[in-house]
């Protein structure tokens, strides 16, 4: 049975920030140094860590330091407007539990997560529009519990699923315009998650199984060549799922990431940190869409099957 929501709220004045690794704890530090009345709800030893010496980010648009306040449970808190999901997509379920209060009281919930799952996750929890769904942008990663080092990029696109261009949608496009992140209404948000798919089910598998970072796949023609094949079978199950990407998506996955090729990948970083990846929920997801609707997808299983064994090794 899905849980009740109140019907939705543009009041955006008090938002939850669930986590404070390298993706909420760079835009949320943007908030909170903007005077936002933003919460992080954390786990034992970030709270320890940001509670002692604040929330640090090392960033190419300059270093700052903030001291949003912690809480470790959402009993803490008696609402909130909006919340801010920036866990991984493994930690989803989980998190739902815990916010579920919340949103039965109006929160609405934006999404920031890898993958194209989330938003239907949410709703067929608790149903109602209590969804905005978003796409991050951004080269960052978590030093330590309270440490973040941002090096590229730091843009977030969202939207109602329905394409609609709401009040609410529009209330936090301008919430996060203020607090200088830069931020774009899209009209089709569920076809920027499958664009942003294409990218990361191609480039974050490879830098796993390669240990090596994006410029060695950029700079070798085969390896080149298995991109644009992998990226193929991930248009092929959207356009199966109703979802047409653009005819140039091919090349544009390559063409925007020439400018940060030297950098590793998220998915890596999770790897040698000895932490779970993503590969369900990106490679793992092409691949049961593809099943489900009659679409091939060699090179998604060759690559998720790679990264399933690295990670069954590293155990």
């Amino acid at each position: 049975m899905k849980e009740s929501v109140n019907p939705t709220q543009i009041s955006l004045r008090k938002i939850l920030m669930v986590g404070a690794g390298a993706v909420g704890g760079y835009f949320g530090g943007l908030l909170c140094r903007a005077g936002t009345d933003v919460t992080f709800l954390v786990r034992p030893e970030t709270y320890t860590q940001i509670s002692k010496k604040g929330l640090e980010v090392k960033s190419l648009d300059g270093d700052f330091l903030v001291h949003p306040p912690l809480i470790q449970s959402v009993s803490e808190i008696a609402s909130v407007d909006l919340i801010i999901l920036s866990v991984k997509c493994y930690d989803v379920p989980e998190v739902l539990k815990t916010i579920s209060p919340l949103v039965i009281k109006g929160a609405i919930i934006l999404t920031l997560q890898n993958g194209i799952s989330t938003e239907d996750e949410i709703l067929s929890r608790f149903g109602g529009n209590c969804v905005i769904a978003g796409v991050a942008f951004i080269s960052s990663k978590r030093l330590a519990p309270g440490l973040i080092e941002h090096s590229e990029n730091g843009i977030i696109a969202l939207g109602e699923l329905s394409g609609e261009k709401s009040a609410r949608a529009v209330a936090l496009h301008d919430l996060f315009s203020v607090a200088g992140i830069s931020c774009s209404l899209k009209s089709n948000i569920r076809r920027a998650k499958w664009e942003k798919l294409c990218w990361n089910a191609t480039f974050n598998p490879l830098s796993v199984i390669l240990d090596a970072p994006v410029s060695l796949i950029i700079e070798t023609p085969s390896l080149l060549d298995a991109v644009k094949e992998g990226v193929r079978e991930v248009v092929a199950v959207a356009k199966a799922e109703g979802i047409d990407l653009h005819p140039e998506v091919v090349e544009n996955v390559i063409a925007s990431t020439r400018p940060i090729a030297d950098f590793y990948t998220s998915m890596y970083e999770d790897y040698k940190n000895g932490k779970a990846t993503e590969i369900e929920y990106l490679n793992g997801e092409v691949i049961r869409r593809g099943e489900k609707n009659g679409v091939a997808t060699p090179i998604n299983k060759m690559l998720y099957a790679l990264v399933k064994g690295l990670e069954s090794k590293g155990m």
